[in-house]
């Protein structure tokens, strides 16, 4: 059914646009754009430019996030202190807190008028149409609804403001950093050189600390652990001719991400046919353009990469001021900022604040306990997707190839994907890997030959790279410097007819036959290098492939066909249980130390299925064991520890199994699990979101290929669940976006969900409703063509211009 807006509205639209389209999109304004509504809640605009595309996708986004993308704006604005007090903060993508005022410095000194302004300048056309389309949008929808219609949780706040193109912009900036600079917000907004008052206390501190684990375990180096373990991942699964039943391309598109905030997908699709653009995706909160998606000819998907888009640089301080370094025996300066914002104190009052940060030719300064800014040493980061002006033309340049091949040379055009593989399929069958994400332009000369300060100079940091990646190298001579990004020339890719799988290991590999070797040692550092041992999704993804094939996973035939890749999908297997848990529980119940309880968690363990299936005993039991075993990476927990010749194979057989008993028998004895019952419980007993129409219990677990993590939370004495907060997601992560996508000789055969809903305001019906069917194992078409889309259940039209 159609939806108009009121009489007046469109008497005034069709003023201005000359016609307006009734119901097939056929609109001429600039701001102009049919929206038709799908099961879920999902727009699908169509527009005949970029700009009334980006219009109409904005007025659809702000109907159902306009709360939660209007307080991004006032932290994109570095106004949070003000409207949210000097006193607090938030919670940030990595589940890090961090506060206003920190935040507010940080916004104010990275995300300037001067970076719009390049940004703006290096955009195309569309794009700067998409942009402003996208803001007039958003503007649109506040405009137009009434006060007492609008959500409770930003109704009347004065922080619920109109958005302006800038901050369209800055939003993009922000996007671009997202796992670089973003996870340092309070390390680098609160950076501050030694004043007078201490330095006495810090001149006789060493210049760095003296071993790797100090950084480890530092703020910024729990920050880096978070941005480099996987903690926000994704599996991506290309399947080619070789092994479909069709011999067509399949995708699977499983972006792992928090359920809150910034980092929350969205879906949409944008037609402007005049562009040669279709694409149904999803995208990043307040990014009006698909991120991962599909059009007539190809589907793809994004997994967050291994590259190291960034460098922390050691800098030698000239004993005169610790605003000044020594590079190449000359005394440099630093450039001091000074910034002022306003803060609300606890009695209302508002007041300045003011701080001056400083920058360096490699970018902002930074701090912390153990990166400290002495009188003798301090640190600053250098950040490629600081100057990553064209990552909205890269998308759109992705939306319009039509195979693997223009994908790939689209990809490298701009080489402006800030942190993401790509995985992807098309309709001849064929398949795609390929890293040309951002990464520091940073020689394996310059890695490996006394830029990282080591031993030798009485630093840990070559012992911080080889134990968790980190690069930290020397700014006190111009040998080590670097400028931009590695270039598409060096990068790892690869086409297969079979298969392709990524799942976020490095690009080493990414199919059961495939190694990609020799590539820049800044794309795949320490632990996560070529040749080193993969983490449990990336074995698992090889082995359900592996036995799909074989016809051995319980499934009829041996290929792949949409319907049983999501089963495939949903069996939530463990491979890393698989693998250890016999030869443990057969050490454990043979053992004369063991207490009844720890024998009785092995009996459990023993018969658990080595799934997080729903009704698994066991499945949370053994998650908590594997987290206290390190998730069983280190090489001795196995009996045969991993081999790069043979990454298929190992690690197996389980060694050590009197410390892992130890770890078992402190579960066992913890509140968790400290009765036969409680160590029976299954995932649909614990993995609950709280509804007040009824809570939902939430397939995945925390370390599966099928993934989902929740906030443990102690809800009564000894009775824990895995949550998240019901009115804003906070503490869910893994499963979001899942897409599945073929083709038949009529185009694209795509289904999927959004898995936490197409809105963040608990009051609309496209809350919970794709929570629902995720919790019940259905899936929504994705509808594509106009005959699927005027089809679906859900079909309604709102036509907008101005």
């Amino acid at each position: 059914m159609r939806l108009p807006l009121s009489l007046s509205m469109i008497s005034a639209a069709v003023l201005l646009s000359g016609c307006l389209g009734g119901g097939d999109g056929g609109v001429a304004s600039p701001l102009a754009a049919s929206i038709r509504y799908t099961t879920g809640g999902v727009p699908h605009i169509k527009a005949d430019s970029f700009a009334g595309a980006g219009y109409g996708y904005g007025y659809a986004f702000a109907k159902e996030n306009l709360c939660l993308y209007a307080e991004e704006l006032v932290t994109l604005r570095g106004e949070r202190a003000q409207y949210f007090g000097m006193a607090n903060g938030y919670l940030g993508q990595f589940g890090t807190t961090f506060g206003n005022v920190d935040s507010d410095f940080f916004y104010r000194l990275l995300l300037t008028a001067d970076q719009v302004a390049k940004t703006k300048a290096a955009a195309s056309t569309q794009v700067q149409g998409l942009l402003s389309g996208f803001a007039a949008g958003y503007n649109r929808y506040l405009r137009d609804t009434p006060a007492a219609q609008l959500p409770a949780a930003c109704a009347g706040k004065p922080w619920l403001r109109p958005m302006t193109e800038s901050d369209a912009y800055l939003r993009v900036l922000q996007a671009a950093i997202t796992a670089s600079s973003l996870g340092f917000i309070g390390e680098i907004g609160s950076a501050q050189p030694p004043t007078a008052s201490k330095s006495a206390k810090v001149a006789t501190a060493a210049p760095v600390a003296a071993t790797s684990a100090a950084y480890e375990s530092s703020p910024i180096g729990q920050a880096l652990s978070k941005i480099r373990e996987h903690e926000v991942g994704s599996n991506g699964y290309g399947l080619g001719s070789d092994v479909t039943d069709n011999g067509r391309g399949l995708l699977l598109a499983n972006p792992h991400f928090p359920w809150w905030g910034v980092l929350r997908l969205n879906q949409l699709h944008l037609t402007v046919a005049n562009e040669n653009y279709d694409v149904n995706g999803a995208t990043l909160l307040g990014v009006p353009l698909p991120l991962i998606g599909f059009n007539s000819k190809l589907a793809w998907t994004h997994t967050l990469s291994t590259d190291n888009r960034f460098t922390l640089r050691y800098l030698a301080l000239d004993p005169a001021s610790p605003t000044r370094y020594i590079k190449d025996g000359q005394s440099v300066a630093m450039t001091a900022v000074p910034l002022t914002i306003n803060g609300t104190a606890a009695d209302g009052s508002v007041v300045p604040i003011t701080r001056t940060l400083y920058t360096t030719e490699y970018g902002p300064m930074l701090m912390d306990s153990s990166f400290t800014w002495s009188t003798s040493a301090a640190f600053a980061i250098q950040d490629a997707n600081l100057s990553n002006y064209k990552l909205m033309d890269q998308l759109l340049l992705n939306g319009k190839a039509d195979s693997v091949d223009s994908l790939r040379q689209a990809s490298a055009t701009y080489m402006a994907l800030p942190w993401v593989n790509t995985v992807a399929a098309d309709s001849a069958g064929q398949t795609l890997f390929a890293n040309y994400s951002v990464a520091a332009n940073v020689s394996d000369a310059q890695l490996l030959g006394g830029c990282v300060p080591g031993a030798s100079v009485g630093a840990p940091f070559d012992a911080l790279l080889a134990s968790t990646g980190v690069v930290v190298l020397s700014g006190t001579t111009a040998a080590c410097d670097w400028r931009g990004a590695v270039p598409a020339a060096d990068r790892p890719w690869v086409k297969r007819s079979d298969y392709v799988l990524n799942t976020n290991d490095s690009h080493w590999w990414p199919s059961l036959d495939t190694f990609l070797t020799g590539f820049r040692k800044i794309i795949a550092t320490g632990p996560n290098a070529e040749g080193q041992l993969q983490n449990n999704r990336t074995q698992t993804g090889h082995a359900q492939v592996q036995d799909r094939l074989a016809g051995t996973d319980g499934l009829a035939g041996k290929r792949f066909n949409l319907a049983n890749l999501q089963q495939v999908l949903v069996k939530t297997r463990f491979l890393r249980a698989e693998r250890w848990l016999p030869d443990f529980t057969t050490a454990c119940l043979a053992s004369t130390n063991a207490s009844a309880a720890a024998r009785d968690a092995c009996t459990v363990l023993q018969d658990w299925d080595k799934t997080h299936g729903m009704s698994s005993q066991g499945a949370i039991l053994f998650q908590e064991l594997y987290l206290a075993l390190g998730e069983l990476n280190a090489q001795s927990w196995w009996a045969v520890p991993f081999d790069p010749a043979n990454p298929m194979t190992t690690p197996r057989g389980a060694a050590n199994t009197a410390a892992a008993l130890a770890q078992l028998e402190t579960l066992v004895a913890s509140t968790q699990f400290d009765t036969p019952q409680k160590r029976r419980t299954r995932p649909q007993d614990v993995q609950i979101l709280v509804r007040a129409d009824g809570n939902i219990a939430v397939p995945g677990g925390a370390k599966t290929f099928y993934n989902w993590n929740g906030q443990k939370t102690e809800v009564a004495p000894g009775n824990f669940i895995y949550t998240a907060d019901p009115l804003t997601q906070a503490g869910a992560a893994g499963n979001s976006y899942i897409q599945f996508v073929t083709w038949d000789s009529a185009g694209p055969v795509a289904e999927g969900l959004l898995t936490y809903g197409q809105s963040s305001n608990p009051a609309s019906p496209f809350y919970s409703d794709q929570t629902r069917k995720y919790a019940a194992g259905q899936w929504n078409k994705l509808p594509y063509t106009e005959a699927q889309i005027k089809a679906d259940a859900g079909y309604s039209v709102v036509d907008i211009a101005e």
